[in-house]
């Protein structure tokens, strides 16, 4: 039996998303391989303390990780082509485990992550970095690339270029897109022409980082023309809040879930008008699977690997972006005014779709 070990972290979403992607897709495909998935936070209290104050961060002052995000560049200082922090925890496991393949989909389970696993497993172990980055440039941090790791596996041809001008071995790097859950990769993208009445997201990630208050006010002048449904993530007193608002406005249509599954998920950007979100990577990749127009949101400032998902779909005409929430009603305002404006940017999403197949990526990880 093949072992499949992925290092993943709670930072954020894009991460733990890919990392529990990947599960799936290996239960499915090949029932002979035993997958395990550690966390970086369960390693080291200090990570798990680092990753608190990053989600406090992206919840509460994104411009604050303009700071952390520099003095996460410096992480080599700490683990200088080991892992010092956290160490007998990630060797036990190594050794518990003994896998074949490690995978990692988080910047900082890599750099040195690689090498010590090499040295305690032996060459034979395969190790391969899953960027869930969509662009390169400023905002994507140098930990994501590492000679140790015997494959690069990019969602998109700009992260590819990227590892590239970092020196990462050109022969090394496969475009293989994203793999998303199941639910994401059948019954297509979302219809160019949607029925009914328009229904707006508001988006949270798991953490429930949001300004959906400031946002709703904004969108009252269109009660009666607009459905809202506000994503409230795993944080119940963010869901109690919209639910107070909503019984204050009934005339505005709201409806406030929790954290959703990604077969819900799926089914939602599939029939929403648009969604507004930090411009995360993850919502940025599930959108571009599925054609479903965001709306990025910069409220209380943008964190530099924001501007990853910021600058591809800038490059690509699809960006729209609001800076504060009065910014929303005029974006909404248009849209509605000019549907065939409207309709012309679900094209362009539909044109610069990204496309994978679940089957080439599991070739790929299992075979190379």
């Amino acid at each position: 039996m093949m072992g499949v070990l992925i290092l993943t972290s709670r930072a954020g979403t894009a991460h733990q998303a890919a990392a529990n992607a990947l599960v799936e897709w290996f239960g499915l495909q090949t029932p002979r391989v035993d997958v395990a998935v550690l966390f970086h936070e369960d390693t080291c209290a200090y990570y798990d303390d680092a990753t608190n104050l990053y989600n406090w961060i992206q919840t509460k002052a994104p411009w604050l990780h303009k700071i952390y995000w520099r003095i996460l560049e410096t992480e080599d200082f700490t683990k200088p082509g080991t892992v010092l922090i956290g160490r007998g925890h990630f060797v036990q496991e190594l050794r518990r485990f003994r896998p074949d393949l490690l995978i990692s989909t988080h910047p900082h389970t890599n750099r040195g992550h690689f090498d010590l696993a090499k040295h305690i497993v032996g060459p034979h172990l395969r190790c391969v970095v899953c960027c869930t980055e969509v662009d390169g440039g400023f905002g994507f941090t140098r930990n994501w690339v590492t000679r140790a790791a015997d494959g690069f596996w990019a969602i998109t041809e700009a992260v590819a270029l990227e590892a590239k001008k970092r020196r990462y071995p050109q022969e090394r790097i496969n475009v293989l897109g994203p793999l998303l859950p199941v639910p994401f990769h059948g019954g297509g993208p979302a219809p160019l022409t949607l029925d009914g009445s328009p229904l707006l997201v508001l988006g949270s990630g798991s953490n429930g980082a949001n300004s959906h208050l400031a946002l709703l006010e904004q969108l009252l002048p269109w009660a009666g023309q607009l459905e809202v449904v506000a994503l409230c993530g795993r944080r119940r007193e963010v869901k109690e809040a919209v639910e107070e608002w909503t019984a204050r406005h009934p005339d505005l249509a709201v409806t406030a879930m929790d954290f959703q599954e990604p077969k819900a998920m799926a089914a939602l950007y599939r029939r929403c008008w648009a969604m507004v979100s930090r411009p995360g990577a993850r919502t940025a990749t599930e959108a571009l699977m599925l054609g479903c127009p965001l709306i990025f949101h910069h409220l209380g400032g943008t964190m530099p690997q924001e501007l990853l998902a910021l600058r591809f779909f800038r490059d690509r005409g699809l960006e729209t972006t609001i800076h504060s929430a009065s910014d929303l009603a005029a974006v909404v305002g248009a849209w509605l005014a000019d549907p065939d404006r409207y309709q012309l940017l679900r094209h362009r999403y539909r044109e610069c779709a990204l496309h994978s197949d679940p089957q080439k990526v599991m070739e790929y990880l299992l075979h190379g």
